[in-house]
């Protein structure tokens, strides 16, 4: 080795290097390789050459550098290659059955430490001390692995670049790295993964939105509808003055604007700064583009401390035949015109539907009426224990009672969100609860919304109401919904930690409906997790419901979280739900919403 080349490789500032922030063309470049193996994934292409392919990729970011997978045998311990293309047999054979520990090269210590090693000089460095042979004979000069790690995060093998030439990592190969690692997880895992393949492929990672490949699978579909782009303005001067960190969380909040404040069904993902709503043919573009334009002028987005205010360019065309050519037309179009402009290819003007704002308008004056004559009530429906079959709990349902009719929440829930009167519910709903509850000593569960966080009283009202009425908050379980637990805003977050330390206990309802954010689940210390409706009302029937249903418990049963099948309807739903080990089960089966809690 040359004296000068080995001193230079020394003099390397690792901390230099990790202040090299990673560009967006190499976010690209890293992107572009997932969805090339997420692709081949998708038309069930061999594994092995799928693995060689992703090692062949990653070779190509990193000149002079060869790619290997090392897996650990169950049975051994030891470590053998798994795929390698660019490295001789010989290669494959000097690394058969190596041993994970201190002086295993890089990928025994990323397995035996379970963390990403980082090696300069494979000739000097301790971590190669039972390597020393292989990284002389085949000019290993430097070597980083990153561990992939199971469900239970037990480090199960190794991803690693080898290098002919001394350097380190800068923070771009540290995320391709450990993005193939997380592709090659993906890949050896079983079809019920090869299911969170086909989400990836169709939703983006980032937003949890669906993606451009969903969007053109829905477009080809011979159907009439309107096609709405925004393109936001200003996103990449926001991207270069307050880093990418701010720029990937306002995405974060666009989306869960417009799908849970705006309430648009199919909203997707595009490139960096765009994004794509499906309109019922009957709706009318301009109505609704102003309807975004005044949601985001009246609701400043706050991020990292930093107050953002939001706008879009928007380009629209409708018909069955080249909508998003004559969409993307329209945007560009908007853009000449100028920022926040709006562009209709056909320039035809619909009507907002009529039955829908009577409907509305209706609702609207139910809900207001429901105040003023305090006819707001709780209905309590059992949840039953599957393991004693007993009723042992109620959640605490919305009713408006009028005249001789029950009126369901549906009815009115969304004028009171877009009233901002979500808020005044829950606090009549919890003062009426705890009322009837004084009288039994049932756990019972209350709906919380992300208004009640917003607000900042929750916590105060719910000691004020305990203590009035005697009841300990250990028989309360709080009910969120995912989007809340997803959104990670931080004094919602704060909030429920402090919810938890009072006593009470938590459940995130509805869950696989939004975001499925099982990391946020563990974070929060979730005591329930409530299987949305969706998926339990067909899961009999259905293959795709059953399979979610069942990722869904096999993940609560790891991280010991007792799990809710809700609209249990029937008896051969509830026959799969308890095949399924499902510990409580929620329905009309068992109990049917009634003014006071019935056991039996």
């Amino acid at each position: 080795m040359n004296e000068n080349n080995e001193l230079a490789c020394e003099n390397l500032n690792e901390a230099e290097l990790s202040q090299i922030e990673i560009t967006p063309k190499e976010y690209e470049k890293i992107l572009d390789i997932q969805s090339a193996i997420l692709h081949k994934l998708a038309l069930n292409h061999n594994y092995d050459d799928i693995l060689q392919h992703l090692c062949l990729l990653t070779e190509h970011l990193l000149p002079n550098s060869v790619a290997s997978i090392m897996l650990v045998d169950k049975k051994t311990g030891l470590m053998s290659v798994l795929s390698a293309p660019s490295i001789p047999i010989s290669g494959w054979k000097a690394l058969e059955n190596l041993k994970p520990g201190p002086g295993g090269g890089s990928c025994g210590n990323a397995v035996f430490r379970n963390q990403p090693q980082y090696v300069l000089n494979t000739f000097k460095d301790d971590r190669w001390v039972d390597l020393r042979k292989v990284a002389f004979d085949f000019n290993l000069c430097s070597c980083w692995s990153m561990p992939i790690v199971d469900e239970n995060n037990k480090a199960i093998g190794s991803f690693a670049l080898s290098s002919f030439e001394h350097r380190l990592p800068a923070p771009f190969h540290k995320k391709l790295l450990a993005t193939a690692a997380f592709i090659v997880n993906i890949v050896l895992k079983n079809r019920e993964i090869e299911r969170k393949i086909q989400y990836m492929l169709y939703y983006d990672t980032l937003t949890g939105l669906k993606n451009k490949t969903y969007l053109d699978e829905i477009l080809n579909k011979s159907k009439e509808r309107t096609l709405l782009l925004l393109d936001i303005n200003n996103f990449s001067y926001i991207n270069n003055t307050y880093g990418f960190e701010v720029g990937d969380k306002l995405l974060k909040n666009i989306a869960n604007a417009l799908k849970k404040d705006l309430q648009y069904e199919t909203v997707c993902k595009l490139e960096a700064d765009q994004f794509a709503i499906i309109l019922d043919i009957t709706q009318d573009t301009k109505t609704n583009v102003e309807k975004i334009k005044k949601y985001f002028y009246d609701h400043e987005l706050l991020i990292n401390s930093i107050a953002l205010n939001i706008s879009f360019t928007y380009g629209a065309a409708g018909g069955d035949e080249n909508i998003f050519k004559h969409a993307i037309i329209s945007l560009k179009h908007a853009k000449v015109r100028g920022k926040s402009s709006l562009y209709i290819f056909n320039n035809e003007e619909e009507n907002v539907c009529f039955v829908k704002r009577k409907q509305f308008i209706e609702a609207n004056n139910i809900l207001h009426n429901a105040f003023s004559s305090d006819s707001i009530v709780p209905f309590f429906q059992g949840i039953r224990d599957n393991r004693s079959g007993k009723i042992i709990k109620f959640e605490a349902l919305a009713r408006i009672k009028q005249n001789d009719k029950v009126l369901s929440p549906y009815l009115f829930l969304e004028p009171a969100r877009s009233s901002g009167l979500l808020p005044e519910i829950t606090k009549i709903m919890i003062d009426k609860t705890f009322k009837i509850m004084a009288n039994n000593d049932y756990t019972f569960s209350i709906n919380l919304t992300e208004d009640d966080l917003t607000r900042h009283y929750i916590l105060e009202y719910l000691n004020e109401k305990s203590a009035q009425y005697k009841i300990k908050p250990t028989r309360i379980i709080l009910e969120i919904l995912e989007g809340i637990s997803a959104s990670g805003k931080k004094n919602h977050i704060k909030q429920l930690d402090a919810l938890k330390e009072q006593g009470y206990t938590l459940a995130i309802d509805d869950f696989g409906v939004e975001y499925s954010n099982f990391e946020r689940i563990l974070d929060l210390d979730i005591d329930f997790l409530k299987i949305d409706a969706k998926y339990i009302k067909d899961i009999d029937t259905n293959k795709k419901s059953y399979e979610i249903t069942r990722a869904i418990v096999f993940f609560a049963k790891n991280a010991n979280i007792p799990c809710v099948a809700e609209f249990v309807h029937n008896q051969n739903v509830q026959k799969v739900v308890e095949e399924l080990g499902i510990e409580y089960s929620q329905g009309y089966y068992f109990s049917e919403p009634s003014p006071l809690p019935i056991s039996s």
